[in-house]
């Protein structure tokens, strides 16, 4: 697919704002009426989190926050409510509080897979919705190796050559590197969206904010090739 530009995402797979985000831009894509190409690329909100369960949504909200349980079961709510409006389905009761650094390394896996840029790309994101769908919907542990092969093998990958990738690390440095990046663009929170290479978008931001943005970027691009002596800039 011929694409007109690129938009380069963090997201963490353990955010539910990540994964609202990443639907919400896709609506802003197709309302932008634009070819549009998107990277995603891993980032951890908690990579000191443990890779055992620990504790409930609630109970790892209220303490990270401060507040009462009463008040971080009605942000839970607040987030579920506006997740079913996306079409998500998200079920904190079930969900397993556990470190996503490995589940992340699934991705790259994903990616691998694809035969050119844009087909890793587009792999890469199917196997994030597919990690988000396991953590936040069915509630499993995306830090257990076994549970990650079963979910590869579910997305079509070979569990066999995935348990090898996973207990080597093959792909730990990319994750790493993702991260890296983001910290050099000071980037300190998820989702967070570089839009061609000229504006950055912090949150979960509305469809109609994406696919205005995608138009603006794309407005300036067509400037500055037009425009001698203007360099033009990419990611």
């Amino acid at each position: 697919m011929e694409h007109d530009i690129v938009v380069h995402a963090w997201i963490d797979i353990a955010c539910p704002w990540s994964w609202i985000g990443k639907h919400r831009l896709e609506k802003g894509i197709e309302l932008s009426g634009k070819r549009v190409a998107v990277e995603f690329h891993s980032f951890q909100l908690a990579p000191d989190a443990p890779t055992a369960p620990h504790g409930s949504a609630v109970e790892n909200l209220s303490q990270a926050q401060g507040a009462s349980a009463a008040e971080a079961t009605e942000t839970l709510h607040q987030i579920t409510e506006l997740a079913a409006g996306e079409g998500l389905e998200i079920n904190f009761d079930l969900v397993q509080e556990v470190n996503a650094f490995l589940a992340h390394q699934l991705v790259y896996a994903a990616k691998a897979t694809g035969d050119t840029p844009l087909a890793a790309a587009i792999a890469g994101a199917e196997m994030f919705e597919a990690l988000f769908r396991a953590h936040f919907t069915a509630g499993r542990n995306i830090a257990d190796p076994a549970t990650l092969v079963e979910i590869a093998e579910e997305f079509g990958l070979d569990a066999d050559i995935t348990a090898d990738v996973l207990e080597s690390g093959e792909y730990a440095d990319e994750v790493r590197g993702d991260i890296r990046d983001a910290a050099t663009l000071e980037i300190t929170g998820v989702p967070f969206f570089v839009v061609g290479g000229r504006f950055g978008l912090s949150g979960a931001q509305p469809p109609e904010v994406f696919a205005q943005t995608i138009n603006r970027a794309l407005a300036e691009m067509k400037e500055a090739q037009a425009a001698p002596g203007i360099i033009r800039r990419e990611i």
